[in-house]
C-alpha cells in the first residue's frame, strides 16, 4: 500500500544502503555413489544394489535470513547500477535413510544407506542492473556465491560392514536472480527477490568405522554431490 501511494512521485536510488532480508529456500542435491577397490571382485548384482540404492536425490529446505550493504548509482535516463554484498543464514537440511534392504540376489543380506545434506553460512557477493520507474525498481542481479556445506553417506549391513563418508567444506558457486524494490521516500525502501544458486558439485570418501568386519582387503565408495537451490525473500533496505 505505501508503495501504490508512492507510485506518482520519483526517488534517487543512488547511494549506500544497509538492510536485513529474509525468505525461504528450496534445492536439490543428487548423491551419486561409485563403488571401487575390492568392490570389483564382487558379483555384479551386488555392485548394481548398493551403488543404486545408496545413490538417491536429496531436497534441502528452509528458512533464510541474514543482512545486506551495497552501493547504487541511478543514471539520468532511470538505470540503476550496483554491487550488493550479503551474509545469510541458511537453515535448510533433508535426510533419507533406507533401513535394512535386501539384496535381491543374495536375500539372507541387507544393507541400511543413509545421506544427509545441510547448508548453513552463505556470502554472496553481485552486480545489479535495473531500472527505475518513479519510485519503482526493477532490476537483475548476479554474481558469486559461497555456501557452508555439511554432508554424510553411511552403510550398515547385517555381515557387519560398516563406513561412514563425511563432507564439511565451503563450495563455491553462481548466483543470479531478479528483484523489485520501492523506495518509501524517507530513506527507507521494501523489495522481493528471486535468486537461483548453481554451485559446484564435491566429493568426499567413506572409511571404515569402529566395530566393522570389513577392514581389509579395502572396498572403497566416493560420493559426489551436485547442489543447487533457489531462494524467495523480501528485505527492507535504510539508504544514507
Amino acid at each position: 500500500m505505501l508503495c501504490a501511494d508512492a507510485a506518482a512521485a520519483d526517488a534517487d536510488f543512488s547511494g549506500w544502503h544497509v538492510g536485513l532480508h529474509a525468505g525461504h529456500g528450496s534445492g536439490e542435491s543428487h548423491a551419486q555413489v561409485s563403488l571401487g577397490g575390492q568392490w570389483g571382485s564382487e558379483p555384479q548384482t551386488l555392485r548394481d544394489h548398493v551403488s543404486s540404492s545408496w545413490s538417491t536425490k536429496l531436497d534441502p529446505d528452509g528458512s533464510v535470513y541474514g543482512v545486506q550493504f551495497g552501493y547504487d548509482h541511478q543514471f539520468a535516463n532511470g538505470t540503476v547500477l550496483g554491487m550488493e554484498l550479503d551474509y545469510s543464514q541458511l537453515g535448510m537440511d533433508d535426510a533419507r535413510n533406507t533401513g535394512p534392504t535386501p539384496v535381491p540376489a543374495f536375500p539372507s543380506l541387507s544393507y541400511d544407506f543413509g545421506n544427509r545434506i545441510e547448508l548453513d553460512n552463505q556470502a554472496s557477493l553481485r552486480a545489479r542492473l535495473g531500472h527505475a520507474f518513479g519510485r519503482h525498481l526493477l532490476y537483475l542481479a548476479a554474481g558469486w556465491t559461497q555456501v557452508d556445506v555439511d554432508a554424510a553417506a553411511s552403510v550398515v549391513s547385517n555381515g557387519g560392514y560398516r563406513k561412514l563418508g563425511v563432507y564439511s567444506d565451503r563450495v563455491d558457486g553462481t548466483q543470479w536472480g531478479l528483484g523489485y524494490e520501492c523506495d518509501f521516500g524517507n530513506r527507507w525502501s521494501l523489495r522481493a527477490e528471486y535468486l537461483v544458486n548453481d554451485m559446484d558439485d564435491f566429493r568426499y570418501d567413506t572409511v571404515y568405522q569402529p566395530g566393522s568386519t570389513f577392514v581389509s582387503p579395502a572396498y572403497t565408495e566416493s560420493v559426489r554431490h551436485d547442489l543447487d537451490f533457489n531462494v524467495f525473500r523480501i528485505g527492507v533496505n535504510y539508504r544514507f
